[in-house]
């Protein structure tokens, strides 16, 4: 299991902050220049290892959880 040091990155937190101005994980994957399968695998070691949901994801846009965008104004 991913630890909290090895994934809260200076470039983790980058790309959370694409996919929320974005609103989905396939536009910041294009503006990233990488794959949404990526993003969101990333996505999930962040959430692991913070055990807390930063995105939902129940509708078409990707929204920031308000630990997401707590730990995006951090």
């Amino acid at each position: 299991m991913p630890t909290t040091r090895n994934v809260l990155t200076p470039e983790a937190l980058s790309m959370m902050d694409t996919i929320a101005r974005t609103g989905s994980f396939a536009a910041a994957a294009r503006e990233l220049g990488k794959v949404p399968s990526a993003l969101t695998y990333n996505v999930r070691q962040l959430e692991d290892a913070l055990d807390v949901l930063l995105f939902d994801r129940r509708s078409r846009q990707a929204q920031l959880t308000p630990a997401g965008a707590e730990l995006l104004a951090e």
